[in-house]
Formats: structure tokens, sequence, C-alpha cells
């Protein structure tokens, strides 16, 4: 599976230490370096392919917001900090997730999934792994295997060509997190790979042996997809 480098600019040691022990945890991650101060960092940025950045907000010198826009092409970035009160003006920066401390490693997971989504769609590929949260574990998933979600409660279940899983993320979160335009909201509680359906009628749509209901919210959308692959 491809691995992504990555690169930490933090100032604070143990805020430092937690990324690092979090990342870790996720095979297809390698961190390439890490800084304290984000000037130091601009060769390793500038000299390397860098594909996810997890910049903390308050930094010697400036904060990670007016570091990012001195950047020209900067890669998918993670915004790290203890004041959520940023959190707009960074989505308007266009970081790839902000996350406030102290965060969970379930968090952590969400962000990189979002990440690599993001890179994957710079470069033209398709991720072929996800990482999902199950109870204490992060399980690698073949994106290509997934048949469908469903929602419980705050928790999703997700069906593969050989195993089901239930997975700490809420339905929408996880839809999020997979390639855009693989997969189609059918239900409020359902989504489903594209790929993967075989037959639909005028309330359910099938994949392999499962009968998945079609909502009256997404019928319209259901539609669509017919008439495209007519």
């Amino acid at each position: 599976m491809p691995t992504y480098r990555c690169l930490i600019i933090e100032d604070d040691d143990v805020a430092q230490q937690f990324l690092r022990n979090y990342l870790k945890r996720l095979p297809h991650l390698e961190v390439v370096s890490v800084f304290t101060n984000p000037l130091d960092a601009l060769p390793t940025l500038y000299n390397n392919e860098i594909d996810l950045l997890f910049l903390d907000m308050h930094l010697p010198g400036m904060d990670g917001l007016d570091f990012l826009s001195s950047l020209k092409n900067p890669p998918k970035v993670v915004l790290t900090t203890a004041d959520p009160a940023y959190a707009l003006n960074a989505y308007e920066a266009g970081v790839t997730d902000y996350l406030v401390k102290p965060y969970t490693f379930e968090r952590l997971l969400k962000a990189v999934n979002r990440a690599i989504s993001g890179v994957a769609a710079t470069t033209g590929s398709i991720p072929r792994h996800i990482f999902l949260k199950t109870g204490r574990e992060s399980v690698r998933v073949v994106i290509s295997e997934i048949l469908y979600a469903e929602a419980l409660g705050a928790l999703s279940k997700v069906y593969t060509s050989t195993t089901v899983l239930v997975v700490s993320e809420l339905l929408a979160d996880l839809h999020e997190q997979l390639p855009p335009g693989e997969f189609i909201r059918v239900h409020k509680s359902y989504i489903v790979a594209r790929q993967c359906i075989s037959k639909i009628s005028s309330k359910f749509i099938s994949v392999q042996q499962y009968q998945i209901p079609i909502g009256a919210t997404y019928r319209n959308q259901v539609e669509n997809l017919i008439q495209v692959n007519r």
C-alpha cells in the first residue's frame, strides 16, 4: 500500500510526542521530520515530497495560518491547536481538518483518512485502503471490498466481501472519508458502493445477497445514477 510522508511543526514537546506516538500506530504514514520553528521547516517542505503537514496554530514568530499562507504549494494540512476559535479561519485557508487539543486517536485517524483522500484526488489516484477504528484497534480495510455501510447510532456497520465490522464513525463521517463518487447515499442509514450494485427496483437496491432500502429523500439521486449508467 502507498506510504504517505508527513511533517510535524509543533513547538510544545508534550504535544509533539503525543502526536508522534499516535502516528507510529499508522504504518502507512512516515514522519519525515519534526520542527518547533516553522521557518526551519521550509527547506524540507521545498526539497521533499510531503503529503501531509501537521501544523500547530501558535508557533514561534508567527501563527500557523500565516505560515500556511506563505507556502506556494502546501501539502494537505491538519491544523492542531488548543483554541477552537480559529476553526472558521482555518477552513477558509484550506486546511483539511482542524484538531482541538487534546484530541483522541480516533479523531486523528478521521483527519488522516480525510487527508489521504485529498492526496489521492490531487494525484489522480484512488486510495486503496482506509483505516477504521474498531474497539481499541484500527483495521485496514481494502476499499474495493466494501459493499455498503449502515448507520448504527453513533457507530457504523461496514459490510465487506469477507466480513462485517462495527466501526467508531458516524455514517456521514465515514462517507466523507471514502473516495468521492465511489459511494452513494441511498437512505439516511445506508451508503452503497456504486460498483457493487447489481439491481435497482422502486424500493430497494441489491448488493450481492443484501437488499438495501431506498429512502424517499434519496430517490432522485438513485434515479440519476440509473440515467448516468445507461
